[in-house]
């Protein structure tokens, strides 16, 4: 687990060990016992889901560890091989789907999704008018409508993500599956070889629609989504015979594409930030209703 993923995990111990001490109403939003459980409970779903995150992404790693794995025994037996010495220079390449990154990368997303949709539950119980939320929008138009408290201050401040999050999982549920390609090649030059993998990408923002045709995956080229670098070394003799002494090469997405590692660490560690902010934004609020709801129930009372 990340230090975030534990930095998570003692915030919450800290809210819980507040929860088992709390008061039941009207000192605090909980009329029952089973109340408790059941906002413990939606706390913990949204826990087990960054979990489920932060497991996808090992998953992913172990999976680009093994094209690694394979490249270099690819490169052994290739080595061992006379056929390529007798050109001097030339490219052996294996391109082809890899469908479990793109698993990996849904389940990811459905598990973020999930997350929210859980702190989104346990956050309205604070919240008056909101309290069957279900789904971050309620208080987006919350936010819209000018009511304010400690939750909606974090929500707002992360608006800007929330909303990019849902948008890139909705389109993995409901629009498109992301082809995920795998491969690496060997190149060889002047007696020499170099085996460079190419990175598994995804889209780095919401991804498009494209079809999913017979046609369209054969005119499909893979190498559109990387960018190629070379170098060259070269070193001169005693009698200034200039020979190859290193050639590398090396892949990285194009413009739009992201490693799919990368995103996906980048999108955990969003995710468990905004759980701590979330979770500090309740240890504040003491299980008490937002202060703006505490204000509106104030004038109501002295109306009455």
């Amino acid at each position: 687990m990340s230090a975030k993923g534990k930095d998570a995990a003692r915030c919450l111990d800290v809210l819980f060990a507040r929860l088992d001490k709390a008061a039941l109403a009207p000192e605090t939003i909980f009329i029952s016992d089973a109340h408790k459980e059941r906002y413990e409970s939606l706390l913990m779903f949204a826990f087990r889901k960054l979990r489920a995150a932060q497991y996808h992404c090992k998953q992913v790693d172990k999976l680009v560890d093994s094209q690694h794995e394979e490249l270099r025994q690819r490169h052994e037996e290739f080595t061992r091989e006379a056929s390529w010495k007798k050109t001097d220079e030339g490219t052996s390449r294996v391109i082809r789907s890899r469908n479990e990154f793109s698993f990996e990368l849904c389940a990811f997303f459905a598990a973020i999704r999930s997350a929210i949709d859980f702190l989104t539950q346990a956050c309205a119980h604070h919240i008056s008018g909101a309290q069957q939320a279900t789904s971050i929008s309620t208080f987006f138009k919350l936010i819209k409508s000018g009511k304010k408290g400690p939750i909606l201050e974090v929500v707002a401040k992360n608006e800007k993500w929330l909303l990019w999050i849902r948008e890139y999982r909705d389109y993995l549920a409901h629009r498109v599956i992301v082809r995920t390609m795998a491969g690496n090649q060997i190149h060889w030059k002047a007696g020499m070889t170099t085996a460079t993998s190419h990175p598994i990408v995804v889209p780095s923002e919401t991804p498009r629609n494209v079809p999913d045709t017979r046609r369209a995956r054969v005119a499909e080229e893979p190498e559109s989504f990387f960018t190629v670098a070379t170098s060259e070394s070269f070193a001169v003799d005693a009698r200034g015979r200039r020979r190859l002494a290193e050639y590398t090469i090396e892949i990285e997405p194009t413009e739009g594409y992201i490693r799919i590692e990368e995103l996906m660490k980048r999108e955990v560690a969003a995710f468990e930030s905004f759980f701590i902010e979330i979770v500090n934004a309740l240890k504040e609020l003491d299980f008490a209703p937002t202060p703006a709801d505490q204000d509106t129930r104030r004038k109501r009372s002295e109306t009455a």
